[in-house]
C-alpha cells in the first residue's frame, strides 16, 4: 500500500493580485499543467480552469494545499482532489467557493466526491421527529452533502467548458 498518490486542482477564479500566490502554491507543490507530460504554457500565467496536477505526491497534501490557497489566495473559486491511494479507499475532495463555503468530502480518482452511507444512514436515524427534507437539507444534510458549496462552484465549472 503506497502513501503517494496524485492529486489535482482547478482554480476557476481569482482576484488577479492573488494569482501569483496560487502560482507560488502550485509550484511549492511541484504542480503543473497536464502533469509535466506535454509542452506547458508560459508558467508565470495562471490559467483558469485548467487541471494543475502532479503524480506521486505525499497523502495530506490535498489539506496542505487546500489550507495554502486558502490562506494566500482567499478569492480563489476551486476544487481539488487527491486520489485514492490503494483499491477501495476513498481520495480526498476540497471545493471551496469564498463567500459560500468549503465542501470536503472523500472522492473518486476523478474527483466525483461521495458520501459514506454509514455515516449518511447514522445521521438520517438521529433526526428528531417530523424533520422534513428540506430542514436537513439547509443544516447537517448541506454538511454532508455539499450542496451549497457544489451548486456555486457548477457555475464557475460551467464557464470554463
Amino acid at each position: 500500500m503506497s502513501d503517494r498518490s496524485s492529486l489535482q486542482v482547478r482554480v476557476y477564479a481569482v482576484h488577479e493580485d492573488e494569482q501569483d500566490a496560487v502560482l507560488r502554491a502550485f509550484a511549492d507543490e511541484e504542480l503543473a499543467l497536464d502533469w509535466g507530460d506535454t509542452e506547458e504554457p508560459d508558467s508565470a500565467t495562471l490559467v483558469l480552469g485548467e487541471c494543475y496536477g502532479a503524480h506521486e505526491m505525499p497523502l495530506g497534501s490535498s489539506d496542505r494545499l487546500a489550507a495554502t490557497l486558502q490562506a494566500q489566495a482567499p478569492t480563489a473559486v476551486f476544487k481539488l482532489w487527491q486520489d485514492p491511494h490503494w483499491s477501495g479507499a476513498d481520495g480526498h475532495l476540497v471545493a471551496h467557493v469564498p463567500g459560500v463555503g468549503t465542501y470536503e468530502t472523500g472522492c473518486t480518482a476523478e474527483g466525483v466526491p461521495h458520501a459514506g452511507i454509514a455515516g449518511l444512514i447514522k445521521q438520517l436515524s438521529a433526526l428528531p421527529a417530523g424533520t422534513s427534507v428540506q430542514d436537513w437539507l439547509a443544516g447537517a444534510g448541506d454538511q454532508v452533502l455539499g450542496v451549497t458549496v457544489l451548486t456555486a462552484l457548477e457555475l464557475h465549472e460551467k464557464s470554463h467548458r
